[in-house]
């Protein structure tokens, strides 16, 4: 059990969000539904994918900042409508706050919170793109729902896997993890007074 734990520098989260942001955007253009639209939506299980991850590791706002790049860029692009702005929004920064709950009650299992992205995406999400796009009551939901699961199981599922390599939600490796210990150190003795009180 570790007595610190140190959240990265703003730096490296800077730099890990970027990353997470282009990997989102690559594996967007090999996503399956980037070129079909279903009932205006083109469904991204990727997104939520990345959402798992980032709001584990990073916390809520860092997320946000993710999902909206990759968003922006999907509907600039053409792999994206608009419905990628509440779908993936509203689902990375759920998963972040989660992720904020977790750490402060049960740490451990911290990336539980990856499976909060359905409650995101699919009842907030999915009831804003009902208000954006008209149609059919429920649509939406299960259209989102479709595309949020299994996207945020195989972040799950990356994230057990990083945490086998000492990366997790404090985001530092374990060996500095250990390093950042205060060891305990013995209390000072004086060998001659325990000589003296030991001599007849």
């Amino acid at each position: 059990m570790f007595k610190t734990r140190t959240l990265a520098p703003i730096n490296v989260k800077l730099a890990t969000g970027a990353i997470l942001a282009a990997v989102g955007v690559v594996l967007s253009y090999l996503n399956p539904f980037a070129y079909v639209l279903i009932f205006n939506a083109k469904i991204n299980p990727f997104a939520h994918f990345i959402n798992a991850i980032a709001g584990v590791l990073l916390g809520p706002w860092y997320a946000l900042g993710i999902a909206t790049s990759i968003a922006i860029i999907r509907f600039a692009t053409g792999i994206g409508s608009i419905l990628a702005f509440p779908g993936g929004m509203s689902g990375a920064i759920i998963v972040g706050l989660a992720r904020e709950i977790l750490l402060r009650v049960r740490p451990q299992k911290v990336n539980l919170a990856a499976f909060a992205e359905p409650l995101g995406t699919v009842f907030i999400g999915a009831t804003i793109a009902q208000f954006i796009i008209p149609a059919a009551f429920g649509t939406y939901w299960w259209l989102f729902a479709l595309s949020c699961i299994p996207g945020c199981a195989f972040g799950w599922v990356i994230l057990k896997i990083l945490d086998q390599t000492g990366v997790s939600a404090t985001f530092l490796p374990l060996k500095t993890m250990r390093s950042c210990e205060s060891p305990e150190t013995p209390e000072p003795t004086n060998s001659y007074l325990q000589k003296k009180s030991t001599s007849p």
